[in-house]
């Protein structure tokens, strides 16, 4: 992940970020979305409040043009665009995050941008999910993650009955400040019953172990770079992942 450029700005209660990136790979909770990406993202908060948009254009895959048996190219851009509003306090943030994925299709046709009604299998390009996590505190820089999904396409065919499947991902993270302003963070993922997490085929599973190592310059007055990797591994799909994040971050 490279980071092109990342904006903070804070007057009195009001605040507004930004950020460009470049990803190696779009890897996500144990999941191999796709190869390199670009991403943007945009937030404005106020007194706890916060707006969020989040921007991705990137390759489905790092092999450009693979086709299917029939044809039919299963490579190319993979766009993305998510929207969340949500409030913080203190560790505390609770978010409901929109999803759009311009890729998918509903019928032959391109879904429309808020038709959350269609949760069949690949079908619908839509997705919505609420979010509740949880930071101790600097002493106990332990972070907890509750993520379901609730409308839009979220669902399977079970004796031949389409189930909306709610699918909720768990996750805890530590993150372990090391001498030289190293951060280790290790973080385990899992999925509590049959959900997208697994191709919604099992009905536990942990999805997602990583562990990454980060270190931060302190360049000029709101300007740092960042470096760091991860190694990721999902023992439900037994598929090793990794990316090598690299950034420059001015607040």
């Amino acid at each position: 992940m490279l980071s092109l450029f990342s904006l903070h700005s804070q007057a009195q209660d009001f605040n507004w970020y930004a950020r460009a990136e470049i990803d190696a790979n779009y890897v996500w909770r144990g999941l191999y979305v796709g190869g390199l990406s670009l991403v943007a993202e945009a937030e404005i908060s106020y007194y706890g409040f916060f707006a969020n948009m989040w921007w991705n254009v990137g390759a489905t895959d790092w092999k450009w043009g693979k086709k299917d048996a029939a044809g039919t190219a299963v490579t190319g851009l993979n766009p993305e665009v998510d929207i969340s509003l949500g409030y913080r306090w203190r560790g505390l943030s609770v978010l409901f995050i929109h999803m759009y994925y311009f890729d998918h299709y509903t019928d032959g046709r391109t879904s429309r941008y808020f038709d959350w009604n269609n949760y069949a299998p690949g079908g619908g390009g839509v997705t919505t999910e609420w979010r509740i996590s949880y930071r101790i505190s600097d002493n106990v820089p332990l972070r907890l993650m509750w993520c379901t999904r609730t409308f839009g396409r979220d669902g399977y065919m079970q004796n031949g009955e389409l189930k909306r499947a709610y699918s909720t991902y768990i996750e805890a993270r530590y993150d372990q400040p090391l001498p030289y302003d190293i951060t280790l963070s290790g973080v385990i993922g899992l999925t509590p019953w049959r959900s997208m997490y697994t191709g919604y085929e099992k009905e536990f599973a942990v999805v997602n172990l990583s562990v990454g190592l980060s270190k931060s310059w302190q360049i000029a007055k709101g300007y740092s770079v960042d470096i760091g990797g991860v190694l990721m591994f999902n023992p439900s799909s037994m598929q090793p992942l990794w990316n090598i994040v690299t950034g420059v971050t001015f607040d």
